[in-house]
């Protein structure tokens, strides 16, 4: 199997006091890499084992016998995804590309941090809520469980955690919480402008989205 063990492109304590070292040590290893190890061993001697992670979501979501290899692959890329979403110092209004694009969809930052906020609010149950890049414009979506917009052909900019393992060691059961704590001291807008160069920004071709190369840059 050619996929890296799951890691965060910082130390555990960077994102503090936004969110704690504890919360970041747990979420890891007691979830990303329980997901990892799971799907490792369902992949050992499988015709997907040389696969790639992409190819390993998008063929075994098609197939209800393999979901449970599914649900573990999706959440592995999803917490990749998750971690490149913050970054120490981040947080703040959006600039660059992404920031235009926001102001173009929604107005202005403030009615993108509302909509945000209310898409994560009315989430029941656990999932991820997504920034993501779809036929030319941005979206907010939201995926239950280990659902993941790779398999509906949108680009992901930005993905948060809804699980409450994300959050409930800081900040109990108030979600509301952290997803202020996300847009205002968090957030890595430098991700998503990126991501969205690569995509040929306004025409948003629909390409891969890179995560692996910047999840090797692991400090754990």
């Amino acid at each position: 199997m050619n996929i890296e063990s799951p890691g965060m492109p910082y130390n555990f304590s960077d994102l503090e006091p936004a969110m704690s070292r504890d919360t970041l040590v747990f979420h890891l290893l007691r979830h990303q890499r329980v997901c990892f190890d799971r799907m490792s061993a369902m992949l050992r001697g499988s015709e997907l084992e040389a696969a790639s992670l992409e190819e390993i979501i998008r063929v075994t979501e098609r197939n209800p016998s393999q979901h449970a290899l599914y649900r573990y692959a999706a959440e592995v890329w999803n917490h990749n995804m998750f971690w490149l979403s913050m970054r120490p110092g981040g947080g703040g209004a959006a600039s660059g590309a992404v920031g235009e694009q926001i102001r173009a969809r929604f107005g202005c930052y403030e009615n993108f941090v509302r909509a945000f906020k209310d898409a994560a609010n009315m989430h029941f149950g656990s999932g991820w809520l997504w920034l993501v890049w779809r036929a030319g414009s941005l979206e907010i979506v939201t995926t239950s469980n280990a659902g993941t917009p790779l398999v509906r052909g949108d680009t992901a900019l930005l993905g948060l955690d809804l699980w409450e393992h994300a959050y409930y060691l800081d900040h109990q059961n108030r979600r509301g919480a952290y997803v202020s704590a996300f847009l205002e001291d968090l957030v890595n807008w430098e991700h998503a402008n990126r991501t969205l160069a690569e995509l040929g920004g306004a025409e948003g071709r629909a390409q891969r989205p890179r995560v692996t190369r910047e999840v090797e840059r692991v400090h754990a």
